[in-house]
């Protein structure tokens, strides 16, 4: 069941990349992050006041949930803000494989944290995700992109060693803490909207971003697919002894769909060399799902 659960999440995930890449591509981060998020807290408060557990999960929900998810907010707002910067300027079809190679560093310190033990498959995957990168790297060249001088890529690797560090926190949260799926990720969508109010505010005052805003009708969008695609995958990681390490790689096949749609939407080049490197990071993620 839990399968099912987390591969919904996946093709709502990638639906997620392609609309927030369309929203960010040359426009200013933290605007576009505060009103797709406070969006996707719109869509949520409303699924839940249809489902008629509003009251219960408000009154229901203690402190300790509360700080919880305003660990995960932080978390998650910082990997959101690297991703979207690197995300302005680099491909996508560039971007989001890096990201989805999160799971690798996730088996990694899952290992040390929960205990679970990699298979001698699971190491050959890992590999095979540091192939890709490579692989990568010398794609990246043939567009101008030295990926180890290049700030987007480094933005880029950043989130994705963040959104590895929210992985990690779910489990706890859910399997370790056993915090209803609700209650967190009412706290959660709250909290993102406070930290991105926050650093816009922020921002206007101290000018550190001048990029412009302009308006795009993929901007709501973002926020509601990711507030969907987070509660179908919350509600499959809750389940217990669902192994995070496998978990999280099951999500990160998305990156096949947002590649295949990203090349077609956003007319990218380089889509062979892209192509190799996306292979061996998909075959890793296959193998270490294994």
């Amino acid at each position: 069941m839990w399968t099912t659960w987390i591969l919904t999440s996946a093709v709502f995930l990638a639906l997620y990349d392609v609309a927030k890449k369309a929203s960010v591509k040359g426009n200013a981060v933290l605007p576009v992050l505060l009103v797709s998020s406070a969006c996707g807290l719109a869509a949520y408060l409303a699924g839940l006041a249809a489902s008629g557990h509003m009251a219960e999960t408000v009154l229901a929900s203690t402190p300790r949930a509360v700080a919880l998810a305003g660990v995960k907010t932080l978390i998650v707002s910082t990997s959101w803000v690297l991703t979207y910067c690197a995300l302005r300027t680099l491909p996508i079809t560039i971007a989001t494989p890096i990201r989805a190679s999160a799971p690798a560093v996730v088996l990694l310190v899952a290992v040390f944290l929960y205990g679970e033990r990699p298979s001698p498959c699971q190491g050959v995957g890992m590999a095979l995700v540091f192939a890709g990168y490579w692989a990568f790297s010398w794609a990246g060249r043939h567009e101008g992109i030295d990926f180890l001088r290049n700030k987007a890529v480094w933005c880029a690797v950043g989130g994705m060693c963040f959104s590895a560090a929210s992985s990690l926190w779910d489990k706890y949260i859910f399997q370790l803490q056993g915090i209803p799926v609700e209650q967190m990720q009412f706290w959660f969508q709250i909290g993102l909207v406070a930290v991105y109010a926050a650093l816009f505010a922020a921002n206007r005052v101290a000018q550190i971003d001048r990029t412009p805003f302009a308006w795009r009708w993929s901007i709501p969008a973002v926020g509601v697919l990711l507030a969907f695609a987070d509660w179908l995958y919350f509600h499959g990681l809750a389940i217990p002894g669902v192994p995070i390490s496998v978990g999280s790689l099951m999500r990160r096949f998305s990156v096949v769909i947002t590649f295949l749609l990203g090349a077609k939407f956003f007319h990218e080049t380089n889509l062979r060399r892209k192509g190799l490197a996306l292979a061996a990071i998909v075959a890793g993620i296959a193998l270490m799902a294994l």
